[in-house]
């Protein structure tokens, strides 16, 4: 069997923790995949993988080997395309992964100008609060709001997106009106987690030109963003959130600003991708399309 194919179905195996996902990722048979690496292992001489009937885990041998064909199979992708990039036009499918907020608010309602610029790239979204698996997903690039440090992955900063704070005026009515920083300790809040970790979201402020953090004490916790919305919007408690998908909702009066003399600190808009690999050109179209729609909407680039 050829070497090169050999690495790179060894790499997907890796990645993907299953040689029937991998066969299926190349278009190839999954007798295919098994002769790949059977065939690896007697030509190096050494045990790659431990199979179980559950899982797939390499040997130190494997790990080794896998890093090495990963760096080879990247420095050959990004030679080939950066050949290709100069007479091909974006194409192919483009799996894309997106908060809900600002999938709902901003980049759907624009992405019909993106598929009439790229009508050969066809667009699989995923819209969810938590985060998804790139690699086993196979999702080509995530949206992601806040900081993001993954190791293996690029998080490239794009944009910033203003957050308000805010309670429904009956909250307000039964609970008061904060008018300080410090008045938010005697009140309660929506709350939003993520993470198998249960991990709630601080709330930031500019305080006298420095950034200060708050813990909220939790009325209610939510980790899906219509039910934080709509918690918000029952007068469980003051919310934090993007400006963008609340703004409605102040500009009606079923929500009224909090603070509105004390800036909070804007949420990082970052595009995430697995770090080896050369851009695709699709990715790369739908980076600068979106930093584009973001800053013609009022997010300041980042």
């Amino acid at each position: 069997m050829d070497m090169f194919l050999s690495m790179r179905i060894f790499v997907q195996i890796v990645e993907l923790g299953s040689f029937t996902k991998a066969a299926s990722a190349l278009q190839l048979h999954r007798p295919v995949a098994t002769k790949a690496v059977q065939h690896l292992e007697q030509t190096l001489g050494v045990r790659l993988l431990h199979r179980t009937t559950r899982r797939i885990t390499l040997t130190a041998e494997g790990e080794e080997f896998y890093q090495r064909c990963a760096e080879i199979l990247s420095q050959v992708s990004d030679t080939v395309g950066r050949f290709a990039q100069r007479s091909a036009r974006p194409r192919g499918r483009l799996r894309l992964d997106l908060p809900v907020t600002i999938a709902k608010t901003i980049i759907i309602p624009a992405l019909p100008a993106f598929q009439r610029q790229y009508p050969e790239i066809e667009l699989v979204i995923g819209a969810r609060d938590q985060y998804a698996d790139i690699v086993g997903e196979g999702i080509d690039c995530a949206v992601r709001l806040g900081e993001v440090r993954t190791p293996g992955f690029v998080a490239r900063k794009i944009a910033e997106v203003p957050m308000v704070t805010c309670a429904s005026p009956e909250y307000l009515d039964q609970s008061g009106t904060p008018r300080t920083v410090d008045d938010l300790h005697r009140h309660v809040a929506v709350n939003f987690f993520y993470g198998p970790e249960r991990k709630i979201m601080d709330w930031r402020f500019f305080v006298d030109g420095e950034e200060q953090s708050v813990k909220m004490r939790s009325g209610i916790l939510a980790n899906d963003s219509e039910a934080f919305l709509a918690s918000g919007l029952a007068g469980f408690g003051i919310l934090q959130g993007v400006l963008p998908a609340l703004q409605p909702y102040i500009d009606s009066g079923r929500l009224v600003r909090v603070l509105p003399d004390t800036p909070s600190v804007p949420k990082i808009i970052s595009v995430v991708y697995p770090a080896r690999r050369h851009l695709p050109s699709k990715v790369k179209v739908f980076i600068d399309w979106l930093t584009h729609v973001l800053s013609q909407a009022g997010i300041n680039p980042s």
